[in-house]
């Protein structure tokens, strides 16, 4: 029954003693009818009263006590219960909408008279409320939305968030803590990694949002590396969402370690041994492993390398991802894991620092759903690798040889001057359009100058061309897309300094990292004078902070081997000054160590990453910027 209209004092003076008796009379002939109705209908009567209400913008105490009255009744429907509680819900929550929006207008008034109130700081940092309407719109996107921001953005800047609100915070350690690299030398600092270690113990919350950890060693065998690996066995069980693990350097990863890691985490999907031998007997056990990474010497460790067939063997079902590498001074070979059948459902491989065989090449031909390929080392019949990269074909627009192909790494030791190997390689890399990645090492710039035309899809690359000048530079620009992610440039011989070819990629806009290698060192102090040194460092550091300055999209900076992240500011001018005025300063990353691979430090994206090939090769003597 609809509520009854409301009636003023006035309304019934002038209507008269009749009116006020008919009112009477009528009131008191709803309260008998009602008193007829059984309880169900009681309870219905109160219910359409109470929606009635809500209806028509009336919700208050009177109401919630009609529906507890209602929700109390017993023998009801289920139907009109759950009518009386979405309806009771959907009320009360506009009405605390509404007082959060008041209340949020009373928090910005503060905010414009009083911007540094130190309580209203403490507010917005634990605010998780970002949608209201009269906001701007960067702060009524929803979580997922700022998610997806967060992961395309520099983890340098990313840190950021961690200050701004505690909804972005939690979304910050969330990306920021999913990958830890822990380094334990004698000449690191341990408290990082026990700290971890510590907080990964006490905090499951914390400890849940590892997925990836990556141990680094640099120890003798030890009292001190026995205390630190029973400090990461107590540590191990902690690590509750661990799906990868990486153990890199020596001593290298061990039987009694391998038995704890497979105890506490028997379901990894990611397993990385890096060192130089391969010590891990009983890494066959693992099981349902989608990525399995080996790179080491293969003739002397402790592990037998028929036990690599079998890792591949066992994890036939789930492994796409397979990364072997050795060393080139050193014999070895590859053959005999290679027949394993888990070969033909790989997606993604790498070879890398490594002797390659006909046999190697011949299973690789056959593994027709590969979309990443890396070849990195020197084949031991070139003769055949060409004849393989040969038979390629195009029928009805699809290659006969490796039809999916996203990603080609083609980088040779001791084949430099093989012209027939690399126009074969050149050869099968023509018209496909879904290759994204691309690095030919040293070929010649002319042959992979006739490819990229037909790479509309190409979004990184590395290229080296022996002699830059404003026409090879142009001829580059106009054959790659003008979507183009990351561009490493090598050259021997640049006609003008190379930094100054940076404007050239302004038509580059979604270019996020450049790398110019002339393969020049930075100024050295024990081979200048104190201000010949101050001099050429601050003339490094300026050619450098030149290529951000020209390209305002670039997060990234590569400058001769060396890697800068790009900070931009407003207002500045001067030398840092950018486009409009804009300050720019170039913050440099940490540079390669001995024996790191795989990730290194974030550069951004996988586009980035990829380009600056981080990962190889596995260089045992040379450290730091020599290595490339």
């Amino acid at each position: 029954m609809p509520p009854r209209p409301a009636t003023t004092k006035n309304d019934t003076a002038m209507a008269g003693p009749s009116y006020a008796c008919a009112q009477d009379e009528l009131t008191a002939t709803v309260f008998g009818a009602v008193e007829s109705l059984s309880q169900v209908r009681k309870a219905n009567f109160l219910l359409e009263t109470s929606l009635a209400l809500i209806e028509n913008g009336r919700y208050g105490e009177e109401v919630e006590n009609y529906l507890d009255v209602y929700l109390r009744t017993p023998g009801l429907e289920k139907k009109d219960v759950a009518r009386a509680l979405l309806a009771r819900g959907n009320a009360r929550k506009t009405a605390g909408e509404k007082l959060l929006a008041r209340a949020q207008q009373d928090f910005q008034a503060v905010a414009k008279l009083d911007p540094s109130n130190r309580e209203l700081q403490g507010y917005l940092r634990r605010s998780n409320m970002i949608h209201f309407v009269d906001e701007p719109a960067s702060q009524r996107a929803p979580p997922e939305i700022w998610e997806l921001i967060a992961r395309f953005i520099p983890r340098y800047h990313l840190r950021t968030w961690l200050f701004v609100s505690a909804f972005h915070r939690d979304i910050a350690v969330r990306l920021i803590f999913h990958t830890i690299d822990l380094y334990f030398g004698e000449d690191q600092d341990l408290n990082r990694g026990l700290d971890i270690f510590d907080r990964v113990k006490a905090d499951p919350v914390f400890a849940s949002r590892v997925k990836a950890l990556r141990l680094h060693w640099a120890y003798e065998e030890n009292d001190m590396f026995d205390l630190m690996t029973r400090m990461f066995k107590s540590a191990l069980p902690a690590f509750i969402a661990l799906r990868e693990f990486e153990w890199i350097g020596y001593p290298e990863l061990r039987a009694e370690m391998v038995q704890a890691v497979l105890h506490t985490h028997p379901n990894l999907h990611t397993l990385g041994l890096i060192g130089w031998h391969f010590d891990a007997v009983g890494v066959s056990a693992f099981r349902d492993l989608r990525k399995f990474i080996l790179r080491a010497e293969d003739d002397d460790g402790f592990a037998d390398m028929g036990e690599v067939r079998t890792v591949l063997d066992q994890n036939q079902a789930t492994l796409r991802h397979l990364t072997l590498g050795a060393y080139l001074q050193r014999n070895h070979s590859w053959d005999h894991a290679f027949q394993s059948p888990t070969i033909r459902n790989l997606t993604h491989l790498e070879l890398v620092d490594t002797r390659i065989s006909h046999v190697v090449l011949a299973r690789v031909a056959h593994a027709h759903r590969l979309e990443s390929l890396t070849l990195h080392g020197t084949f031991e019949e070139p003769c055949s690798a060409s004849v393989v990269f040969g038979s390629d074909h195009i029928i009805d627009g699809v290659h006969t040889f490796l039809p999916h192909l996203e990603e080609f790494r083609f980088i040779t030791v001791g084949h430099d001057d093989d012209l027939n190997l690399f126009q074969s390689v050149t050869q099968f890399l023509r018209q496909r359009p879904k290759l994204r990645r691309l690095d030919l090492g040293c070929c010649p710039w002319d042959l992979v100058h006739s490819v990229l035309p037909d790479l509309t899809s190409l979004r990184a690359l590395r290229v080296r061309i022996a002699n830059l000048n404003d026409v090879t530079l142009r001829s580059l620009l106009d054959a790659i897309p003008n979507a183009m992610v990351a561009i490493h440039l090598e050259t021997a011989v640049s006609a003008k300094p190379i930094h100054e070819y940076a404007p050239s990629f302004a038509a580059f806009r979604s270019l996020a990292m450049l790398h110019l290698n002339g393969h020049c060192r930075r100024p050295q102090p024990n081979l200048l004078s104190d201000k010949e040194y101050q001099v050429q460092t601050e003339l490094w550091a300026s050619s450098a902070r030149s290529i951000a300055r020209a390209l305002p999209s670039v997060d990234f900076v590569g400058w001769h081997g060396e890697h800068y992240v790009v900070v931009r500011g407003g207002g500045g001018g001067g030398s840092a000054g950018g486009p409009e005025g804009e300050k720019v300063e170039l913050k440099e990353l940490p540079c390669r160590r001995r024996l790191d691979c795989a990730k290194g430090v974030d550069l951004g994206g996988e586009d980035a990453a990829w380009t600056e090939r981080r990962d190889l090769p596995m260089d045992y003597e040379m450290p730091g910027l020599q290595q490339t």
